[in-house]
């Protein structure tokens, strides 16, 4: 059941299995089968759900769909099967959760088989749009308002609801807002229903909790941490993927205060709470990860760092396990014992954390228009998308635009070498100046298409998507009575992904010595050898792999022209509509959809053949970053990273020193961190390994069954990765130790 949830979710992110490497979805190497939880008598099973949601929608035809989708989501809750055993301190699971997403797949399928815009196809991963660009309805990235939900719970909510509904003054703030009261009344009802069954089960205590959170708003963290699982499973069982847990050390703290002041809970205890909680989100799980936000600079501009903090880094250290993933916002107020307590993880192997730059994200927060308070309450979202906690619906993924694909317009009068027209017409340039110029002008077609395409999706997002449940907790959706996808929210941005920066580069800055410097080939000469995927032309492709700069190591070279391409795509992106009642912001990550784009990307200038991966996210190419972590964070300081507000994010591999201690690399670790943040760095996430052992895990996988991978945005353990996949790393960190292209 779960693998069969985790194909669904990912699918409905638009990443169907064609881009999906084989270590997605496989089970952690220890966490049990939820099976066991399952509770059949407690409720309808799938095939019964579905033909109750098929009644529901034959009821309400002709409505807007609000309705149906609030009465789907109320008979979820009202009747659906419930996991709980005996032991569990806190309850999460429903196992057909996942049946909306899917009847929500199905009507976004036939909204792009209606639409004029589409008629070629839209999606990249059968080839649609030619490997260019991806648009799509992004459900999948959202922070919830966690500050509103813990301060109201599920009856506080709908009384909000309610009370906003007596001012309001159209029919259509009237249905949104009793959309809202009936979906949350239902998840109070959920609450009463899965404490009757958790008493059943033997769960007295989990029970009890469940009765206080259904009718008041959490009192004891026991009580917050029950609300923040149920909220998380409920927002998700209405379709929308609840990405970030938000500031924990900020939002709990005052629970955790009370319960100690009035003797309910010891440190002790309250750390066991905490790590029931990590263990509930380890288990259901995620395929990206669980992201819980830590430490950063609180509205009074001091670091927050409280017993919280403490506590998450020492359960990160012990559990050791991959999800949930954490985030740690830092910047040059930081102290530096503070960061040791992070970077201790890193030095173990725990590399489930992403680092946030606070003094560049909040610069950056404000170039959007964001007001500098509201900068305190940022997090990560998904991977590592910057957004406003509580004030935002982060649809990070809402756009892509594969960078290197616009080569091939370059050099085929606007067409990709298949013959997809991509740009405009244009004449093949005589030398290196105006190729990069028209380079320029093909990309900004390729990312002018992106956002148009993105904005069907936008204007008609209400009917595709809507999200009573959701949008009730957002404190400007009910006060404006719109839902949060209408232009409701306090900032209203979507994000654009810009994969492929260093092997665009590559390509711009080969092109110029293969041509214009060493006058190897002439352009149209390199326009056939690239048609020909380098076939017969092994001493030139050497030569473009070998001798031509390469981002990622310092190299001036090489460098400005990234500078150029990121600066000339943030300024195109960055303040474009976006729809509904906000912009577009360009992100410079891939995850691993370097797999996917290369696979539809012809053969580059850089020496890559056809099909092989584009670059991803932030690096240097795959075994072209020889000048080691150093050189890397180097190349990208050049780059204004606060023109990169839907994320920008550094991979970084550490080489570990045989000899080091624990203490000493983690040391070595925070030094590496605040010189990043000096450098005004963005987001950064490290591996701390060397090749000779990853050399020796392949050898012997027994003795390397807790070894971490951080893959671009979230962990894996390294048995679990394909041999493909272990070998892309090791030719990585082969590169930094020196051993060259």
């Amino acid at each position: 059941m779960i693998r069969r949830r985790v194909f669904i979710e990912r699918g409905l992110a638009m990443l169907a299995t064609a881009a999906v490497p084989e270590s997605w979805g496989k089970w952690d190497w220890k966490r049990p089968s939820r099976a066991a939880e399952e509770v059949d008598s407690s409720g309808l099973g799938y095939e019964a759900l579905n033909l109750l949601m098929d009644r529901i929608e034959a009821e309400n035809a002709g409505k807007p769909f609000v309705v149906t989708r609030t009465k789907w989501l109320c008979a979820l809750f009202e009747k659906a099967r419930l996991a709980v055993k005996a032991d569990d301190v806190f309850v999460d699971w429903i196992p057909d959760c996942w049946i909306l997403t899917e009847r929500r797949l199905k009507r976004v399928l036939a909204f792009e088989r209606s639409r004029p815009e589409f008629a070629g196809g839209n999606d990249i991963h059968t080839g649609q749009t030619h490997g260019a660009y991806h648009a799509c309805l992004d459900a999948s990235h959202v922070c919830p308002d966690w500050e509103s939900i813990l301060s109201l719970g599920p009856s506080g909510l709908a009384a909000r609801a309610r009370g906003r509904r007596e001012t309001a003054k159209t029919d259509d703030e009237r249905l949104f807002l009793d959309c809202v009261i009936e979906v949350y009344e239902s998840m109070s009802a959920l609450c009463v229903r899965w404490a009757a069954l958790a008493e059943d089960q033997g769960a007295g205590d989990c029970a009890a909790t469940l009765r206080e959170i259904a009718v008041h708003p959490p009192r004891t963290l026991r009580e917050a941490l029950q609300l923040q699982l149920v909220y998380d499973r409920c927002q998700e069982a209405e379709g929308e993927c609840v990405r970030s847990q938000g500031l924990f050390d900020r939002l709990y703290m005052r629970f955790y205060r009370d319960d100690l002041a009035a003797g309910r809970e010891t440190r002790a205890s309250a750390k066991e709470l905490i790590r029931q909680l990590f263990l509930k989100y380890w288990l259901q799980a995620h395929p990206n990860g669980k992201n819980i936000g830590f430490g950063g600079y609180g509205r009074d501009g001091v670091p927050v760092w409280n017993e919280l903090t403490e506590i998450a880094f020492e359960l990160h250290y012990e559990l050791n396990h991959i999800n949930p993933k954490l985030t740690f916002r830092y910047g040059s107020r930081t102290p530096h014992e503070q960061l040791l307590k992070v970077t201790r993880c890193l030095a173990s192997g725990r590399t489930a954390v992403v680092f946030l730059n606070d003094d560049v994200a909040q610069e950056m927060f404000v170039r959007r228009g964001k007001d500098p308070a509201d900068a305190a309450d940022a997090v990560l979202i998904g991977c590592y998308e910057p957004g406003i906690q509580g004030r935002e619906v982060i649809a990070s993924m809402a756009a892509w635009i594969n960078l290197a694909k616009p080569l091939e317009a370059v050099f085929n009068s606007g067409r990709a070498f298949d013959g997809h027209r991509l740009g405009p017409d244009c004449e093949l340039p005589g030398d290196y100046t105006a190729f990069e110029r028209e380079y320029l002008r093909q990309l900004d077609a390729v990312a002018s298409t992106a956002c148009r395409m993105e904005r069907v999706y936008a204007e008609r997002w209400y009917e595709l998507n809507p999200s009573p449940l959701m949008s009730g907790a957002f404190r400007d959706a009910v006060e404006k009575a719109r839902d949060a996808y209408c232009g409701s929210m306090k900032y209203n941005q979507s994000g654009v992904m810009c994969g492929g920066l260093a092997t665009a580069a590559d390509s711009l800055a080969a092109v110029r010595y293969l041509v214009d410097e060493a006058r190897i080939v002439t352009m149209s000469e390199l326009r056939d050898v690239l048609m020909s995927d380098w076939k017969g032309h092994d001493e030139l492709r050497y030569r473009a792999q070998r001798q031509a700069p390469k981002w990622g190591n310092n190299d001036e070279r090489v460098d400005a022209i990234a500078k150029r391409v990121h600066l000339a795509l943030a300024k195109r992106i960055n303040g474009e509509p976006n729809g509904h009642g906000g912009t577009f912001q360009a992100g410079f990550w891939s995850i691993d959809n370097d797999l996917l784009l290369g696979r539809l990307t012809a053969a580059t200038p850089d020496g890559r053949k056809a099909g092989a991966p584009i670059s991803r996210n932030n690096v240097a190419t795959a075994g072209c970053g020889t000048g080691g972590p150093t050189a890397l964070v180097l190349s990208n300081a050049k780059l204004d990273q606060a023109e990169s507000p839907d994320g920008h994010i550094v991979d970084i591999v550490l080489p570990a020193v045989p000899n080091d201690g624990e203490g000493e690399l983690a040391e070595r670790i925070a030094a590496f961190l605040e010189t990043f943040a000096q450098l005004r760095g963005q987001c950064i996430h490290l591996n701390v390994f060397n090749s000779q052992m990853l050399r020796d895990a392949q050898r012997h996988p027994e003795k390397y069954e807790e070894l971490q991978v951080r893959v671009c945005g979230w962990n894996v353990r390294w048995n679990d990765l394909s041999r493909p996949e272990q070998e892309h790393f090791i030719a990585t960190v082969e590169a930094q130790e020196g051993g060259g292209r």
